[in-house]
């Protein structure tokens, strides 16, 4: 790419971050999720205490790696979740205002422009969930004990997984409406969480979540593995395997958007 496009592209992407920056829906996503860091730092506040249960002393330190594991993937999940129902609308709006007409004025191709939307949806949500995962962590770390190191490979699961499910919601977002679009992240991210995490506690699946858990992006399997040095115990799954079919994920899905994106009719969508 000559100097003049990657420069127009860079204008691009920087111009994506500043309309979600300015959008409600950012506003509104970052507020809960400063909400949810409270509510950690809340749930936490007990530390390694010891309660007393019809007379015989009860050590929580040993429901800690538990307590820990669950409320970080819980976080990551909704980290997952903001990116999709952010990207859900980023490029649609564009196109519904006209902005990503006049955007395509410049040299630079459709692909480029619908990366860039997508950087820039991604830009916000995983910068708040940068400070939301790190918040959590600060706490699991000086309240729990529990190690930084799994907390960090969850949240690099978490931002695989967030540009996958991103790059899909903005996919679908050319088709479907918008609340139906940032409805349908909400499930297919809870259905695939919820299809890893049965497989993993060695449930027998149907059909359609024996699908979900081999075909869709394994973000709970991934978030899983990531945080299982919490608990002291390794998995039953190959987290080479699992990485990878991630990351597989997080490349394919962006490409079917700018796949995707490239055949459009703009005309009938403007």
């Amino acid at each position: 790419m000559s100097p003049r496009p990657l420069a127009a592209l860079l204008a691009l992407a920087g111009e994506a971050v500043r309309d979600a920056v300015r959008r409600r829906l950012a506003a509104a996503l970052a507020l809960l999720s400063l909400l949810a860091l409270l509510g950690v730092e809340s749930c936490t506040s007990c530390g390694a205490a010891t309660f007393t249960v019809q007379g015989v002393p009860f050590d929580a330190t040993r429901f800690l790696g538990w307590t820990g594991m669950i409320l970080y993937a819980l976080l990551a999940l909704w980290v997952v979740a903001l990116s999709g129902a952010l990207a859900s609308d980023h490029l649609d709006q564009a196109l519904a205002d006209g902005s990503a007409l006049l955007a395509l004025a410049r040299p630079v191709g459709r692909g480029s422009y619908a990366l860039a939307r997508l950087a820039g949806a991604l830009a916000v949500t995983l910068g708040t969930g940068a400070l939301l995962l790190g918040g959590a962590a600060a706490f699991l770390r000086a309240r729990y004990g529990l190690p930084l190191g799994p907390a960090v490979a969850g949240a690099g699961c978490a931002a695989l997984a967030a540009v996958a499910f991103g790059a899909l919601a903005m996919t679908a977002s050319l088709f479907l409406p918008r609340l139906a679009t940032a409805a349908l992240v909400f499930v297919a991210v809870v259905a695939a969480a919820a299809a890893n995490a049965a497989a993993l506690s060695g449930a027998e699946l149907g059909p359609l979540w024996d699908a979900v858990h081999r075909f869709a992006p394994p973000v709970g399997s991934a978030l899983a593995l990531a945080v299982a040095d919490w608990l002291g115990r390794d998995l039953p799954i190959s987290p080479a395997l699992v990485v990878a079919r991630l990351a597989l994920w997080a490349i394919l899905a962006p490409a079917l958007l700018v796949l995707v994106f490239a055949r459009l009719d703009l005309g009938r969508r403007a």
